[in-house]
């Protein structure tokens, strides 16, 4: 019996980010994930996220912070969208408890 496997995606920002949290989430399925509510019931975590908004690349930082449980406990996580293409590997250097 093969577990399934599973995606959450938190989206923040503009509509443009609900598009791209769509088509990730469509191309998750086509792969053979499910997605779940519930970002602990998750094997793959993805913040979908929007510098124009204020105060996002800190929400992004914290969220991660906040995630490291979930890290442990073998989650994947990813950052993706403005904040994502902004930052680029300074993510993983500011993060805490991130490893490259």
């Amino acid at each position: 019996m093969t577990m399934e496997k599973t995606f959450f995606i938190e989206t923040w920002g503009c509509q443009m980010n609900d598009l791209d949290t769509q088509r990730l989430s469509g191309t998750l399925k086509l792969h053979g994930y499910k997605r779940v509510e519930n970002e602990s019931h998750a094997d793959l975590i993805l913040l979908n996220t929007c510098s124009i908004r204020e105060k996002s690349e800190q929400k992004v930082f914290s969220h991660l912070g906040r995630l490291r449980e979930e890290k442990a406990r073998g989650a994947k996580i990813g950052v993706c969208g403005c904040v994502a293409q902004q930052e680029g590997e300074r993510i993983l250097e500011r993060a805490p408890g991130s490893t490259s």
